[in-house]
């Protein structure tokens, strides 16, 4: 620690963040400043932990669905997945697709045998 920092308690100095004119006010005023001062104050924090609350679950969401997709079986699958999702400074709409690819091919020629079969077949009575 610094030699010079000051250890322990410190005295707040709320004069210099209450507004110009301040001590020239009523007591009544003054409390009134005070309490709006408050409310404005708990709204800020109540405001700031909502969206930070907001933004844990939305990381802990995001987390959850690309664990998902990674434990998927990859092989000769192909697999979509979609999340959407609200985090404290916006939404997120999040698509993953994936797969392999070498297990198209083949679909899309049994398909397409099957096809020529059938106009084969319907051909040639």
């Amino acid at each position: 620690m610094k030699e010079n920092e000051q250890r322990g308690l410190r005295r707040l100095d709320l004069e210099s963040k209450l507004p110009a004119g301040f001590n020239e006010l009523t007591d009544t005023e003054r409390h009134e400043v005070m309490r709006r001062l408050t409310e404005q104050d708990l709204g800020l924090r109540e405001e700031m932990l909502r969206k930070y609350g907001k933004s844990l679950i939305a990381q802990d969401d995001i987390s959850t669905g690309i664990d998902a997709v990674q434990r998927l079986d990859h092989e000769r699958k192909i697999y979509s997945k979609h999340m959407k999702g609200e985090t404290g400074s916006g939404t997120y709409d999040l698509q993953i697709r994936g797969g392999d690819t070498r297990f198209i091919v083949p679909i899309i020629i049994a398909i397409g045998v099957v096809i020529l079969a059938i106009l084969l077949a319907f051909g040639l009575t």
